[in-house]
């Protein structure tokens, strides 16, 4: 099979596409900053986009979208995009339609996403940053991104510091009748232990 057939573009694309994302951050690392960390900062400023509970926010949150730094879902997506319709369109011989490989290795794409993903995301810290004090997050706003959180019962929630790194802790709120559902707006009021805090609804709904 001639690897630089016209059945292999769409896969050869994504492969230079992955390869230049790569050089990207390499160099705005050198350069004092960082592709990941400016997408994440867009996603956090629109927190619905994942924290909904409409079927799209939940699509997202199933590809680990706002739990994973975007860039690494984005490398995910285009390595098993391009391996998977590589070696596609090699078991058969190259005589693959187009339009049939790019769907199949549309899938494995997003599947790889999600089993991946879900692998990185149990050894990624999830403090990006250990310079910065817990004790600083008192104060911030968190946003609720897993299950119900109650009083003695804490949940996890992402917030940023004021670097614009993104940290997830566990919080429950400092009532008993009130409960923190997944999306809400949590001011963290104190810490309990290590990375357990608890909070209180956001006082301020219409401006924050």
């Amino acid at each position: 099979m001639d690897l630089l057939s016209s059945g292999n573009a769409p896969f050869l694309i994504a492969l230079l596409l992955l390869l230049f994302i790569g050089v990207l951050e390499t160099l705005a690392v050198f350069l004092g900053a960082s592709l990941s960390s400016h997408f994440d900062a867009a996603i956090d400023s629109h927190p619905d986009i994942t924290l909904g509970e409409n079927v799209f926010a939940h699509g997202l949150s199933w590809l680990h979208i706002g739990r994973l730094p975007l860039l690494v879902i984005i490398v995910l997506f285009l390595g098993g995009f391009s391996l998977s319709g590589l070696i596609l369109q090699w078991l058969a011989g190259g005589e693959l339609p187009v339009w049939l490989a790019v769907i199949v290795a549309f899938i494995v794409a997003v599947f790889s996403v999600r089993w991946c993903g879900r692998g990185i995301a149990r050894y990624l810290p999830r403090d990006e940053s250990s310079a910065v004090s817990t004790d600083s997050f008192i104060g911030r706003m968190a946003i609720m991104t897993s299950a119900t959180a109650t009083a003695g019962s804490p949940a996890e929630a992402r917030l940023t510091d004021e670097h614009g790194r993104t940290h997830y802790i566990l919080i429950e709120p400092d009532e008993e009748d009130v409960a923190f559902v997944r999306g809400a707006k949590v001011l963290v009021t104190a810490r309990i232990s290590g990375s357990r805090f608890s909070g209180s609804a956001n006082p301020w709904p219409d401006l924050l």
